[in-house]
């Protein structure tokens, strides 16, 4: 598959989702001399648990300088709570998960509440800052998950959202995939955590099957995310014979449902496929 038969299927599904689709991908390794993909890669998105990549990197990133401990035990509170995904918010307080509990709920449950916790041990200040030394502009965490109005901050109360764009994830998950600005520690961590991912229905759904132990054709790092009229999907995926980085992005989907049929759901599952067939069909 050549790139302009790519962008032409990513236009044929975004016009039958009725959203905006925007992709960036990357060919990894040997598929790193393929054409990298770009579609409204700059367009700006909500970041939805998306966000939670960048809070990823910045965790790690402070735990190599010894600002954060991940076996330093946190404990969870009545008031860190918040509804939305997760299992925190139905546990009972004053249990005490360690940091790196927190970062593995965060990610692979996309915990909103474990989220939280994150970010009041590390703060909004230095995910910004980092996503600014990434070179991703398009990226600001505005603030904490799922607080009630009276709770949010004076930018979030200002109507400052987590936002994001294609390029900016794609960039985060190269640098996550290569450990780049990290310990060689901390990129085993942040491999051991995206690859446990079990939020992956709208990836897997259209790629090649059968996928079973102990010769699955693929295999995937990712974080999904998730709100009304919005569907991401970002990371890499390991194939026969190559690999590649991805970040695949709706909004303003018509269809507001919460179920696997999601139209958004759909986009996402046929821009993968198209990804699919381009970096690993190429070998």
């Amino acid at each position: 598959m050549q790139p302009a038969e790519v962008y032409e299927r990513l236009d044929h599904i975004e016009k039958e989702f009725g959203g905006v689709l925007g992709v960036s991908a990357q060919g990894i390794g040997k598929q790193s001399d393929l054409p990298r993909i770009n579609r409204q890669a700059d367009e700006t998105f909500p970041a939805a648990s998306t966000i939670k990549v960048p809070i990823l990197y910045t965790a790690l990133r402070l735990a190599d300088l010894g600002r954060v401990s991940l076996s330093e035990r946190i404990p969870l509170t009545a008031e860190d709570q918040v509804a939305g995904s997760g299992v925190l918010r139905d546990l009972e307080p004053g249990l005490e998960p360690t940091f790196y509990d927190l970062l593995m709920l965060m990610t692979i449950v996309s915990d909103n509440t474990a989220t939280n916790m994150v970010i009041d041990r590390i703060g909004t200040a230095a995910v910004n800052d980092d996503a600014k030394d990434l070179g991703c502009l398009g990226t600001v965490l505005a603030g904490k998950l799922m607080l009630p109005k009276e709770r949010q901050n004076a930018a979030q109360r200002a109507g400052h959202f987590n936002r994001t764009t294609p390029a900016d994830m794609l960039r985060y998950v190269l640098a996550l995939h290569a450990g780049e600005g990290l310990s060689v520690e901390s990129r085993t961590v942040a491999h051991r955590i995206l690859y446990r991912q079990q939020v992956t229905d709208s990836l897997v759904r259209l790629l090649p099957w059968p996928r079973t132990e102990p010769n699955m054709p693929w295999r995937i790092a990712s974080k999904s995310g998730s709100i009304r009229g919005v569907r991401h999907q970002v990371g890499w995926l390991d194939g026969p014979g190559g690999a590649y980085a991805f970040a695949i992005m709706t909004k303003d989907c018509p269809d507001v449902r919460f179920s696997p049929e999601n139209l958004g759901n759909l986009a996402v599952a046929k821009a993968m496929r198209t990804l699919y067939d381009y970096f690993i069909g190429h070998q």
